[in-house]
């Protein structure tokens, strides 16, 4: 039996996200019609559950949303930039084409979220879970997660660069065409995980530290130059 006592990778499990949503929600079918009813205009909403919800390139800049749900919503195209979302469920929403650069993420959760080419950079994810997601042309770049949790996730061809990793977990996520320029993967096990064409340093010096299955190491040390031996 393998010994896993000193297990780096054993200690860097992520804390779980549980966010607080209350039993008792306001039914809110408008985002921006309640913000201006209920709150002349202060982008503050809590105890809400926002559902079938549709917005093209509207305005939610500096939104400050929590203790709430957000279900099968569309927002595509939005302005959700230095946004704060503390005990939120997202589910079954549309956020493509968006803008959450510099929000700030804290024990929020996303269920079957479409996030294709949103934008994170600067963004500051904590306690955060993702499952059944996409991510796919998204950008994280100079983005912080930390306690960060991603299953079933498709994060091909975004951009990861230049951001930090506190005790993230990934799980059948597929990073193809991802972007991992100057990020520590160090403490990351990434053998659940499809890798191919990811974007590294010249040194590669991204992966150390990282756990890899002698199928993905052996794709990595091919583009190094090393031939292997059949």
């Amino acid at each position: 039996m393998q010994d896993r006592s000193h297990d780096p990778f054993q200690h860097a499990r992520p804390q779980p996200a549980n966010p607080a949503v209350p039993g008792e929600l306001a039914e809110v079918a408008s985002l921006t019609a309640w913000i201006e009813r209920e709150n002349d205009g202060d982008p503050f909403v809590a105890h809400a559950r926002v559902a079938g919800d549709e917005a093209v390139r509207a305005d939610f800049a500096l939104l400050e949303l929590s203790e709430s749900r957000v279900e099968s919503c569309r927002y595509t195209g939005c302005d959700f930039a230095r946004a704060a979302f503390a005990d939120v469920a997202f589910s079954g929403c549309d956020f493509s084409n968006s803008d959450f650069s510099e929000a700030n993420f804290t024990r929020c959760t996303f269920a079957s979220c479409k996030f294709t080419g949103a934008n994170f950079t600067e963004a500051v994810l904590r306690r955060v879970e993702a499952r059944d997601s996409t991510l796919a042309y998204a950008s994280l770049a100079k983005a912080k997660l930390e306690d960060v949790s991603v299953r079933a996730t498709d994060f091909s061809h975004a951009d990861v660069s230049e951001a930090r990793l506190k005790r993230a977990a990934f799980d059948d996520v597929r990073f193809v065409g991802t972007s991992f320029f100057r990020t520590s993967l160090s403490g990351i096990d990434l053998t659940a995980c499809q890798l191919a064409d990811i974007v590294l340093s010249d040194g590669m010096g991204e992966l150390r530290g990282c756990r890899m299955d002698l199928y993905q190491a052996a794709g990595i040390a091919q583009r190094l130059g090393v031939v292997i031996a059949d």
